[in-house]
């Protein structure tokens, strides 16, 4: 059963074809046939993409989770749904955050979003309104009362929303969601710990989390460094030149030159002597450290190493390509994580420092959907380049499409 075409893994291999000039292979399913075309190998845990010999490429999207479980959830409010209680089209456009779903009274079913403002926006129309936006006050009131319309939207999510002639006998909404960069975090710690508590209750173990464990290993031990040692005793002269020098323009002619002599010894040698002898016990830190997130000031270097640490199949996947020397990650940047994007666009600088990566990989594409002008690789041997891309991107065939 073949699949829909995969745009985004062909648009991989279109770069990939043109910036290496190496013949690109389908290893996973197949991103123009949805086949798999190499069937020596286990399907589970493959990569996507062969690039010549040496070469081996995954293809992921930099979006966020959280607005990926928020548009599914929306997705039945998004379609235009007929509506007795309007006379008109409505499009409302909700923040990402708001609920697609409401729990209703115990033995009453669940109502969603658009049946909550239904009410509200019948109300709309019989004052005569045909649009509201953020900030819109009450007709009657300065303060949204009990059961204004307004209220009822803006507690329900609404952003804004407008109304058109209906040709049908009856008004319908629509929902459209509002995802930003700003607004979703890469990670949601609120919803990973409300799924680890759920687990907790039915017994079973908690959820993957990108934060990493604390190492168990107990207390540290700290004694000084055998070369800090060696560089007390070099400098044991000047030291205790300095420690004379100093008491004696504190304290002028209290010592005389063999008192301060012999004083300044027993001052740096008592120094040295406390360093070699000095260890303590500080304990690991309790709690992990705080999970890497991305809003819309976040630099694309340090974008990529959370997107790293949320999806630690990306490593694992690579990591099976032993006979690869050459194991890459494509990240392509959607239209929420395109600002990081922004500040290198066109012939703008380059990131500033190299990425952090997991072992076993080697190296990073990373391109922007929303432009199509060039892309960017990364390795530790030639560091950040810019590759310029032709318009239209050529896409090459893949050889045994069925």
């Amino acid at each position: 059963m073949s699949r829909a075409v995969d745009p985004v893994e062909l648009r991989t291999a279109g770069v990939l074809w043109l910036c290496t000039g190496a013949t690109v292979e389908p290893y996973d399913r197949c991103p123009r046939c949805g086949d798999f075309h190499d069937v020596r190998a286990d399907r589970n845990g493959r990569y996507d993409l062969k690039c010549g010999p040496d070469r081996a490429v995954e293809t992921t999207l930099v979006t966020s989770s959280a607005a990926e479980r928020n548009h599914r959830s929306w997705e039945p409010c998004t379609q235009e749904r007929a509506m007795s209680e309007v006379d008109r089209g409505w499009h409302v456009v909700f923040a990402s955050t708001a609920k697609a779903t409401y729990a209703g009274r115990k033995g009453s079913p669940r109502e969603d979003a658009l049946t909550v403002i239904g009410p509200a926006l019948a109300e709309l129309e019989r004052r005569g309104v045909t649009g509201f936006g953020p900030g819109t006050a009450c007709i009657e009131e300065h303060f949204h009362g009990r059961g204004c319309p307004y209220g009822i939207l803006r507690a329900a999510g609404a952003r804004f929303g407008f109304s058109v002639p209906s040709e049908a006998s009856t008004g319908f909404v629509s929902a459209g969601l509002l995802t930003g960069y700003d607004e979703i975090p890469a990670f949601d710690p609120h919803q990973w710990a409300k799924k680890a508590r759920k687990n907790q209750r039915q017994g079973k173990p908690a959820p993957p989390s990108p934060v990493p464990e604390p190492p168990r290993t107990g207390p540290v031990h700290w004694s000084c460094d055998p070369g800090f040692l060696a560089m007390l005793e070099e400098r044991r002269a000047e030291d205790e030149r300095k420690w004379a020098d100093t008491t004696r323009a504190l304290w002028p002619g209290r010592h005389t030159e063999a008192e301060l002599s012999e004083l300044a010894r027993r001052e740096v040698s008592g120094r040295i002597a406390l360093a070699r002898s000095l260890t303590w016990r500080a304990p690991l830190p309790t709690t992990p450290p705080p999970v890497a997130d991305a809003d819309g000031a976040t630099e694309l270097v340090e974008l990529l190493e959370v997107e790293f640490g949320l999806h630690e199949d990306l490593a694992t996947k690579l990591d099976a390509a032993h006979d690869r020397p050459l194991r890459e990650v494509f990240f392509w940047l959607t239209w929420m994580r395109s600002s990081a994007w922004r500040r290198l666009a066109g012939s703008g600088p380059l990131p500033r420092r190299s990425p952090h990566v997991p072992a076993g990989v080697t190296g990073i594409w990373v391109g922007c959907l929303l432009d199509e002008t060039f892309v960017l690789h990364w390795d530790r041997d030639t560091g950040w380049t810019r590759h310029p891309l032709p318009d239209p991107l050529p896409v090459p065939a893949f050889p045994g499409c069925s």
